[in-house]
């Protein structure tokens, strides 16, 4: 009995020797476990906010219009300003495209590879710090690798610099009616000031079929070798969908995935847009989808289901402008030419393109290279390939001003101070601070030209403004061909120019 109980009691403390045990060996079980469980939630917040992060609502902004008459078939928030990533290339090819048009590259011109565009990130060919390469192999480059080191290259060499190349850009887009676009590189890199709309991308891809049938071919390409690596293009929705034929993809972590697009069925041709799809292939689907419905809309027979137009602002328009813009364009008033006498001109004026940009910070309008003073040229300066010489045929403005300017371009300030120019056409060379340093260049580049065009003087005329700026110019030219064989000539010698009709001003990469 006795060691009966006494063994019950033995019995009673180890269980409870035991169960105090477990219990505390659960308490710190738990103690340890809210670091363990903290740390998973934390892991599972931060993949929640990374993948909302790299997740885009399909049709952020989308557009689908018909190239002929330029009816909007298919809207999404048209004209709401986006990142446009690498569809930007498509307007770096348009310039490219008007330079080979008009005679100032040719396809086997070999342009120097900078430092600046050999570090350029990818995609990218590889190209090296003072190699060249030819103006085709940059354009193949650009339209099956998206190469941003090529696109850089054909910036520099149209440009001189692609900040300023991203002012031409710019001022291109406004010619072409792209109101609501600013272009601060020439490949899409990451910049928060470089923005566009669906309706601006459109625009621009009706634009480049349009002056450019012969080089818009180029998007077709599917696969071009270069220096032994073959590159395949990444426009998976040009190569799959029936009818396409381009033109450009596009992403950058801003933007999602975009896409300009054009299709031609039964005689029908339209041009689409997408920006800020979640994945490329539910981009190219999406694109796909949109344009299948607005080619059964472009024939009068609607799917059932679809809607086809719902935009933010309910104004918004149903038409497009596609008609090809006059040849002259970017008209102003010119010194010595009767502002009456000017052709009237439907596209958007220099002065407008000013006003529009006004609204923007100095810093997007314009890079600092065209705001900061320009060194005027030295006595000893008789090469005009000198680098401080080629800075100075740009024209400049004091940032304050904020009025867009450049080599290609007329300030747009009023004329106070005009030299009375002879009837024809002219080319201005320059702008600087002083008129003496004005007229020394205006009289040096007039010495560089063919001894036919001894009818061709050299003049200065003044832009009031804050600053006084002295503008050279060579006046006399009996055409515009004339005028425009010169300043390509003037060009070769790195010496920038802009070609001045009768009563206007003519933007154009000569």
């Amino acid at each position: 009995m006795l060691f009966q109980a006494f063994g019950r009691r033995f019995a009673q403390k180890l269980i409870k020797v035991n169960v105090l045990a477990l219990a505390a060996l659960l308490t710190v079980g738990i103690a340890a476990a809210p670091p363990v469980e903290a740390k998973t939630q934390k892991s599972k917040s931060v993949k929640a906010k990374a993948k909302k992060a790299s997740t885009y609502k399909i049709g952020t902004g989308a557009i689908v219009i018909n190239e002929k008459t330029g009816e909007v078939l298919y809207s999404r928030n048209a004209d709401k300003k986006l990142y446009p990533a690498s569809m930007t290339k498509v307007m770096t090819l348009y310039l490219t495209f008007e330079a080979l048009e008009n005679g100032t590259l040719t396809l086997d011109t070999k342009l120097p590879v900078s430092r600046f565009a050999a570090g350029r990130a990818p995609s990218k060919l590889g190209l090296t710090a003072g190699s060249t390469i030819s103006v085709e192999d940059a354009v193949l480059g650009l339209v099956t690798r998206s190469a941003n080191d090529a696109a850089t290259v054909l910036a520099e060499g149209l440009g001189g610099t692609e900040d300023d190349f991203g002012y031409l850009m710019t001022a291109k887009a406004r010619e072409l009616g792209m109101k609501n676009t600013i272009y601060r590189n020439a490949s899409g890199l990451p910049n928060k000031a470089q923005m566009s709309t669906p309706r601006d991308q459109a625009l621009l891809g009706v634009a480049i079929h349009r002056d450019f049938p012969k080089y818009y071919a180029y998007f077709g390409t599917r696969s071009f070798t270069y220096k032994g690596v073959t590159h395949t293009s990444h426009n998976r929705f040009a190569l799959n969908y029936k009818g396409a034929d381009g033109i450009k993809t596009g992403f950058i972590g801003l933007s999602g995935f975009n896409l300009l697009a054009a299709a031609q069925r039964d005689g029908t041709r339209l041009v689409g847009v997408v920006f800020g799809g979640s994945t490329a292939s539910a981009r190219d689907r999406y694109m796909g989808e949109i344009m299948d419905a607005s080619f059964a809309r472009a024939n009068g027979n609607d799917l059932p289901g679809v809607e086809y137009v719902k935009e933010d602002d309910p104004n918004s328009p149903t038409t497009v402008a596609v008609a090809a813009p006059e040849p002259m364009v970017m008209r102003v008033k010119v010194a010595g030419f009767p502002e009456e006498t000017a052709p009237k001109a439907s596209t958007v004026t220099m002065q407008t393109l000013n006003s529009q940009l006004a609204s923007q910070e100095p810093a997007v309008v314009m890079p600092a290279s065209l705001t900061a003073t320009v060194p005027l040229p030295q006595q000893s300066e008789d090469d005009l390939s000198a680098g401080p010489v080629e800075v100075s045929a740009r024209s400049v403005v004091e940032p304050s001003t904020r009025t867009v300017t450049s080599a290609a371009l007329e300030t747009g300030e009023s004329e106070t101070d005009a030299v009375a120019s002879p009837s024809g056409w002219a080319l201005q060379v320059g702008a600087f601070s002083k008129r003496d340093a004005a007229r020394e260049f205006a009289q040096k580049v007039a010495g560089k030209l063919s001894d036919t065009l001894d009818h061709v003087t050299a003049t200065v005329s003044a832009a009031g403004g804050k600053k006084t700026l002295y503008r050279s110019r060579l006046v006399g030219f009996n055409s515009r061909n004339e005028a425009q064989d010169a300043c390509a000539v003037l060009k070769r010698g790195k010496v920038s120019c802009i070609i001045v009709a009768p009563g206007t001003a003519t933007a154009s990469l000569q």
